[in-house]
């Protein structure tokens, strides 16, 4: 028998959760249908920085959907505590990003005076100011920026509050499960099948991520321009002596570190479709980053190594909103963001879904920019 929510949201990571949620908070029916385990993909994979001044350059509407979502992040992670009862190790400690050599210190010199005439929160550190605070720091470090404002959340631990907090809910979460083709009918799509069942819900969410442009049966201007980018990984067992108490950023690799004593590196940016492998390129090139900001960590044991693949459209940003056919939204496209957007996304995404109108915010990430003629 044709099954009818609301909603089905096709993808179950992060984003697809925190729409799900969102939508079943606000009254609706909702089906989840993931093709693996919900979130054990890009979601799983990530780092968890919520840093959205250390990485940015520019004051534009992105920064600004950022940072929107990063004040969202104290009030989501209370939620989800009490919804799931699960911390999911939502931390303050700020981002320091340290400058190695006369190039970077002057690209942070330049974006100091950018975010201090924009009123944000940013200090500028000395050497021996940013070596006070993280002594284990490369004694090459010649200037730091602090970034107060910048967290970071466990990533895994979001995922797995967020299936849990779903379903609480009353969000239908089907894993191990892959839609075979999405139906159409004119200029609207009708539903979706998997191989035992029919789906016929008055809106298809496609929150696939980077398999987003991949779903069987939509027309090509409905179907999304993105594409994997693979981002390597690994930990260090740091319990014993951890080394950082808050993220180390730079354009080299990141350090963050964890509650549990590990000591996250990140991460490879990688043209490779969808091979998902770790490589020894990929590992070595994070070995020679982390080493670059911190010798010290050389002695430290490896814990664990691993990939995901980011999904990434044409102009790096992502893809919110209804698609070319009545019927479908697109929430896909967070790139390297996909934690820090996950409240907001579930925000905008479930006010188009339960009122019918597009949120000021959204208007630059609309699919239009890229639905062909």
């Amino acid at each position: 028998m044709p099954r009818s929510p609301d909603v089905l949201v096709i993808g179950g990571g992060v984003i697809g959760l925190a729409i799900a949620r969102r939508v079943a908070q606000r009254g609706g029916r909702v089906t989840v249908i993931e093709r693996g385990v919900p979130g054990h993909e890009a979601s799983w994979a990530a780092a968890g920085m919520l840093a959205p001044q250390c990485e940015s350059d520019t004051i534009d509407p992105f920064f600004d959907l950022c940072r929107a979502s990063l004040g969202l992040y104290p009030a989501f992670a209370h939620a989800l505590r009490d919804e799931a009862g699960m911390e999911i190790e939502y931390r303050v400690d700020g981002t320091l990003y340290p400058a190695l050599d006369d190039r970077e210190q002057k690209t942070l010199e330049q974006r100091y005076q950018r975010q201090r005439e924009a009123g944000l929160p940013v200090v500028r550190l000395t050497a021996k100011e940013a070596r006070t605070i993280e002594p284990n720091l490369s004694n090459r470090v010649q200037m730091a920026l602090s970034f107060p404002d910048d967290h970071q959340v466990d990533n895994r631990k979001l995922a797995q509050a967020l299936v849990v907090a779903a379903r609480r809910a009353g969000v239908d979460v089907r894993e191990g499960v892959t839609i075979t083709r999405i139906l159409t009918d004119g200029d609207r799509v009708i539903g979706a099948v998997t191989k035992t069942e029919e789906w016929h819900p008055d809106v298809v969410v496609n929150a696939a991520g980077c398999w987003a442009s991949v779903l069987n049966g939509l027309p090509p201007g409905a179907c999304p321009p993105i594409r994997p980018i693979r981002g390597q990984m690994l930990s260090l067992d740091v319990s014993a002596s951890p080394p950082f108490r808050r993220v180390i950023y730079s354009h080299r690799s990141y350090l963050v570190p964890r509650a549990d004593g590990r000591l996250l590196i990140g991460a490879t940016v990688e043209e490779a479709g969808f091979k998902k492998q770790v490589t020894v390129g990929g590992i070595l090139k994070l070995f020679k980053g982390a080493l670059d900001l911190a010798p010290s960590l050389r002695e430290y044991p490896v814990e664990s190594t691993w990939s995901g693949l980011r999904p990434a459209s044409p102009d790096r940003l992502p893809v919110l909103g209804p698609a070319a056919l009545d019927g479908l939204i697109l929430a896909t496209g967070h790139y390297r963001n996909g934690i820090l957007l996950a409240p907001i996304t579930g925000e905008l995404i479930s006010d188009v879904i339960t009122t019918g109108d597009i949120p000021p915010m959204m208007r630059p990430f609309l699919p239009g920019r890229f639905e062909r003629v």
